[in-house]
């Protein structure tokens, strides 16, 4: 990958207590991709109109709260975007959180089609 390029997949840095903390916007679709392409489209097309209500009135603890309750399952995929939501949600600034929300839509809609047999 080009430098150019890389430098535009992280969206946000921060350090706390030493520990070098980042958005990436690119690791953040992916993570979301792999855990909702087993869903069905009807699901996720619900899903996605709920989330994309609460950006639209910029309803932050709303979009947490469904989201949240959308990935409550004992599943190794889940579990990594748990890890990543944690290390991220109680640190992002309140000004990142439209694309931080977009890229997770996007990545849910991207996911339309691929719904697969476990």
């Amino acid at each position: 990958m080009q430098e150019n390029e890389q430098k535009f997949l992280v969206y946000w840095k921060k350090s706390v207590g030493g520990e070098s903390l980042k958005l990436d916007l690119k690791d953040l679709k992916d993570k979301v991709s792999k855990v909702f392409q087993y869903e069905t489209d009807n699901y996720k097309q619900k899903l996605v109109y709920n989330l994309l209500e609460t950006v639209k009135n910029n309803d932050q603890k709303e979009f947490f709260y469904i989201l949240l309750k959308t990935i409550n399952k004992p599943k190794e995929d889940y579990k990594k975007l748990w890890e990543y939501l944690q290390k991220n949600f109680d640190i992002m600034p309140e000004n990142i959180f439209v694309n931080f929300a977009y890229t997770i839509i996007i990545s849910i809609m991207s996911t339309y089609g691929s719904e697969k047999n476990e």
